[in-house]
């Protein structure tokens, strides 16, 4: 593309140069056939034409050349932004001023946030000064910059490889970054240097194992014999290593004439016939020592097809010695079998028993001619004998084998211990280990449980030795008191010391008390310093231990916290006491409307005492057959809906003795608002009530006596101011006399109303 103007103007001087000697040419050659002003027009339009094709000829150049350009800037800028290794650009000033789509999608930031940052911004702060020095020695060619650690939008931290190019991005200089994660490769390298460093410590613990259990391996190969040995095994043998000679011909020197043989045909059976190779054999150390050499070996050409024995020496000097030994107290230890607790038996290579000892015998109720000879499967099946994959290994792998196990067969706990023989056999011990088993369960199941209710009830248990004066606590002592674990002190006077000193006295007299008669179990209540003064009820409850002359010696205690309780219990004795005290009756219900608890007014007043009212409803007890059940079941709905108020109503004593009370209910919640039933105070209103009758009464007689006041009375009375008026305008005194007969009838009337009324008010005032 830098080549395409240059190729233009080439194209446009060729192109001009052959149009102005041809079209000349030409011109001239036809000159003589046109007039003048015929050849000057012809001239003219051959320059117009020129200029106007060479115009569209360049235009479709430049054209053709710039899409070109484009093409490539697209493919190149496609390059840049469809790249799958995260690139991109920054500027003098450190910040990042374009980055491709791998970037945003392997750091986790939009285009946006990516365009905010500098290349600082997204490495670890402790590498700033290394970056800007880097930026500083770039070469204008191309920079592989290492590796380096990068933070991604979620915070993690990747490796990633540098590559870096000095570049001229929007006419500005800028450099062009691509980056590699290297992140699964580093840390891949990482986790290989600690295989290997781990691979090394094996190594070394390999060998440490093998000096400390005398065993060390060695390599042979039969065509050359060449051997190789390990370290360890020059250590075993005490051969040197700068022996000169060759390592068969030294090891074949050392051991023992008698034995050489052994190893040379084993040697050659395991070359020959591809026979596995464990044979014993002695050497003699360079030192002038006896040394009894295990030699296991296996052919190997798997890997190079090199035909090569691998095998192992251990030296079993300590064993065989004491085989040896065993040997010689043969006799006395098959004495020694029978009188020993365990059950014995011996087992062949094949299973079958060989020998036994007299527990054993009894054990299985047999006699000794049916049983030696026989397969062990016979006394004790493979499908339930759980003890034979024990022995089994003793005697395949020849080691001593110890394991606790249950019987099914005979239905107890067996200690086992199985020693491979001489003879390609095992001997087997076993003891009876069911009551030992039992006990240990049992102790386990009691320090489990202990544990457990230690730390659910934060007790502190203690452990006085009184002859010593020193106490051991758990730790559970500074959740009671608020005392650095550092200043405990463990003896009885710091104890003593955070006792409330009004409670010492008592204490020591209880201990005392207790100890003087011989008694073990003591316990009493008191006060300690928890810390600041603060004071809680403790309950101490402890066993004492004595010696042969009766002295106390020991003093094994837990010290419960008992503070709440104390005061709960108090506070609860006080508000009993006080409700006891009340001359209100007060009942107790549960969620179902069952009586709790009354108190003594009730039983007073009602005469129903708890045994009789208690898991009753209350108005079981407390209303007559016939009653009106209105305001009771209105009650009972209010109750439902958990409300709290009152109601006036007559319930009946045990005596049958009406009452009227007027009952305030209050329902009772827990602390988590579940509801837990009614708190009913009842007051005697039976007074109150007879007073309201009686005042009711008085109305309903002073409304009735109002009445023949305002009625019965007036009747007459007017009657009789009529007759008055009749007689003052009587004409002769025959009216008058008939006026006052009347008048007469109409007095004797009114004295019978004022008679009535009367005795109305006298029977008002008897009954008052």
């Amino acid at each position: 593309m830098q080549n395409g103007p240059f190729r233009i103007a080439i194209i446009y001087i060729i192109i001009s140069i052959l149009w102005i000697t041809f079209s000349d040419r030409l011109l001239f050659f036809f000159a003589h056939q046109f007039t003048q002003d015929q050849f000057l027009l012809i001239s003219s339009a051959k320059g117009y034409f020129f200029v106007i094709a060479n115009g569209w000829f360049l235009y479709y150049l430049i054209r053709k050349d710039d899409l070109k350009l484009k093409q490539n800037e697209n493919q190149y800028r496609n390059m840049y932004e469809a790249n799958p290794v995260p690139m991109w650009i920054y500027d003098e000033e450190l910040k990042i001023i374009s980055v491709n789509d791998a970037a945003i999608k392997t750091y986790g930031y939009n285009r946006n946030e990516f365009l905010t940052k500098s290349i600082l911004d997204i490495r670890p702060p402790e590498d700033t000064d290394s970056v800007t020095e880097l930026v500083k020695q770039l070469s204008d060619d191309l920079n592989l910059n290492g590796t380096w650690r990068h933070i991604k939008k979620d915070g993690s931290l990747i490796y990633v490889n540098i590559t870096s190019q000095k570049i001229i991005f929007n006419n500005r200089p800028n450099v062009m970054v691509m980056i590699k994660d290297m992140t699964e490769r580093i840390l891949f390298e990482q986790t290989l240097e600690k295989i290997n460093r781990d691979l090394k410590n094996e190594k070394r613990k390999l060998r440490e194992t093998q000096l400390i259990s005398k065993v060390g391996g060695w390599m042979l190969f039969p065509e050359t014999k060449k051997l190789i040995w390990s370290d360890e095994l020059f250590t075993l043998t005490g051969i040197s290593k700068d022996d000169p000679r060759d390592a068969f011909d030294i090891y074949l020197e050392h051991i023992f004439p008698e034995d050489r043989q052994m190893m040379i045909q084993a040697l050659d059976e395991l070359i020959g016939k591809g026979k596995a190779m464990d044979i014993t054999h002695r050497i003699l150390a360079v030192n002038g020592e006896t040394r009894y050499i295990r030699q296991l070996a296996f052919l190997d050409d798997e890997d190079s097809g090199v035909l090569k024995v691998v095998g192992s020496m251990q030296d079993i000097t300590e064993l065989k010695q004491l085989e040896i030994e065993r040997n010689k107290y043969q006799y006395s230890l098959e004495n020694t079998l029978n009188s020993i607790s365990d059950a014995f038996f011996a087992l062949d290579h094949n299973m079958n028993i060989t020998r036994i000892n007299q527990v054993f015998r009894d054990l299985i109720d047999e006699e000794i001619v049916t049983i030696v000879g026989e397969s062990i499967f016979t006394l004790f099946p493979k499908e339930k004998n759980r003890l034979y994959p024990y022995y089994k290994k003793a005697l395949e792998e020849r080691v001593v084998v110890k394991q606790e196990e249950y019987s099914v067969i005979l239905n107890k706990w067996i200690r086992l211990a199985a020693y491979p023989t001489e003879d390609d056999g095992v001997a087997v011990y076993f003891s009876d280990i069911t009551e030992d088993r039992l006990k240990d369960t049992k102790l386990k199941d009691a320090i489990e449980r202990y544990e457990l209710v230690a730390q659910a009830t934060k007790d502190v248990i203690y452990d006085l030795n009184i002859i010593s004066d020193h106490i051991v606590y758990n730790t559970s002592l500074t959740q009671l008191i608020e005392v650095p674990y550092n200043q405990i002190e463990y003896d009885l006077e710091w104890w003593r010391g955070l006792i409330h000193p009004d409670d010492v006295a008592e204490v020591k007299k209880s201990q005392q008390k207790i100890s003087s008669e011989g008694k073990t179990n003591w316990e009493c209540e008191y006060r300690v310093n928890c810390g600041n003064g603060h004071y809680k009820y403790i309950m101490d409850q402890g066993y004492f231990i004595y010696n042969d002359h009766k002295e106390p010696v020991r003093l094994i205690g837990v010290v419960k916290d008992i503070d709440d309780l104390k005061r709960s219990t108090q506070e609860n004795k006080r508000l009993a006491d006080i409700i006891t005290r009340v001359n209100n009756m007060i009942i107790v219900t549960d969620a179902e409307n069952r009586v709790q608890w009354i108190n003594k007014a009730f039983e007073d007043i009602a005469g129903f005492n708890l045994v009789e009212m208690g898991g009753r409803e209350p108005f079981e007890l407390l209303r007559e057959p016939g009653m009106d059940e209105g305001e009771i079941s209105n009650m009972y709905a209010k109750q439902k809906m958990r409300e709290a108020f009152s109601v006036d109503l007559v319930i009946y004593t045990k005596f049958k003795i009406p009452l009227w009370v007027s009952i305030e209910l209050t329902p009772m919640f827990d602390d988590h608002g579940i509801y837990l039933g009614y708190i009913a105070v009842y007051q005697n209103i039976t007074l109150r009530k007879e007073k309201e009758q009686e005042i009711q009464r008085q109305n309903e007689f002073l409304k009735e006596v109002a009445w023949m006041s305002s009625h019965e009375i007036r009747r007459p009375v007017a009657n009789m101011l009529g007759l008055i008026n009749l007689a003052d305008a009587a004409k002769n005194e025959k009216e008058k006399e008939e006026i006052f007969a009347l008048l007469r009838i109409c007095v004797s009337e009114m004295d019978g109303i004022v008679y009535q009324i009367h005795h109305k008010i006298g029977d008002v005032v008897d009954l008052s």
